[in-house]
């Protein structure tokens, strides 16, 4: 990668070491795609397997078009302009749309059948179940739209520990517009594994103030709980590491990797992989999509199956002794 001739990536309009030390490129694994032991090798070493154009691009395409269709019912996008560019109006700000893959079929073709499954049936060698809930990535500019440095294990560690998450751009991604880094060597750290990789974020210290009367109070009630109720309470974890990717960097070292994503690349992490997102520095909507998949015959996190999965709702707070 020619870090100079990288735009200066950003975080809440933090600037980023963009110097060969700080920023590097994701290793492209296309060409080992039909050998498993390789796939195996790589990503032990890397902590991800990086597929440009593995997938079908008119079944992205169909998949950008009608996710599009129903982000132009929120009023997004510039007059006068065309629905494929996704071009903003100016001040909207939005990080996810979560309604999006709700019923979506050519969403759910792209990730629950064809290539997709087939590459995590061949790299985890037997039948493979999908988790129903599907994460739908909207980010626009703006303070407080990038994603903070976190390992998904913190979210989904109800269930096996070998289970792989395929990141999928919803079009192409230039550089400016803020696509996936991944932390070098993040998932081969132990003391991360053994402190931060350990922790959920649904789990709270119910030893700690009056955490177990609000969580007690909510869930007689069938309601989440409030913002003030959230932070009332000592939680195992709030999700992420750390505040940016910039203070990840300086904790843990290694580089950000990344690339300039095209329609059809596909991203694949472990749980315990570190990555998040900078500043989407255009006047373009980022679309992309965070999907699981294990071994069908592995124990699954209930939270995020089902027809309606409950997620991180109050029923599934728990209470331990911190």
């Amino acid at each position: 990668m020619a870090t100079q001739a990288l735009p200066q990536f950003t975080f809440d309009a933090r600037p980023f070491d963009m110097s060969p030390a700080g920023i590097g490129a994701l290793r492209n694994s296309i060409d080992a795609i039909d050998d498993r032991r390789e796939l195996h090798c790589r990503m032990a070493r890397d902590g991800y397997l990086f597929l440009p154009g593995y997938l079908d691009r008119e079944e992205v395409a169909a998949a950008r078009k009608s996710a599009l269709r129903r982000l132009a019912a929120k009023d997004l996008f510039a007059e006068g302009t065309r629905l494929e560019e996704a071009r903003l109006k100016p001040d909207v700000r939005l990080r996810s749309s979560q309604d999006v893959p709700l019923g979506n079929a050519a969403i759910h073709k792209l990730l629950y059948s064809g290539r997709m499954m087939a590459f995590h049936e061949f790299f985890q060698d037997g039948p493979v179940r999908h988790f129903d809930y599907t994460w739908f990535r909207s980010k626009t500019p703006g303070k407080g739209m990038a994603t903070p440095p976190h390992c998904d294990i913190v979210y989904m560690s109800r269930g096996t520990r070998k289970l792989y998450t395929s990141w999928t751009p919803l079009g192409d991604i230039p550089y400016k517009m803020g696509g996936l880094l991944v932390l070098e060597g993040s998932h081969l750290q132990e003391e991360l594994k053994a402190t931060y990789g350990q922790t959920d974020v649904d789990l709270y210290c119910a030893n700690v103030g009056i955490a177990s009367a609000l969580v007690a109070a909510a869930r007689a009630a069938n309601r989440e709980l409030t913002a003030q109720e959230k932070d009332a309470i000592q939680w195992t974890t709030t999700g992420p590491f750390c505040n940016n990717p910039i203070e990840a960097r300086q904790r843990l070292g290694g580089r950000w990797l990344t690339a300039e994503y095209r329609l059809g690349d596909l991203l694949v992490l472990t749980m315990y992989t570190m990555h998040a997102a900078h500043d989407n520095q255009t006047n373009r909507l980022r679309l992309s999509t965070d999907s699981r998949y294990q071994l069908a015959s592995e124990t699954i996190d209930q939270r995020w199956i089902g027809d309606n999965p409950p997620g991180n709702d109050i029923r599934q707070k728990i209470g331990m002794i911190c």
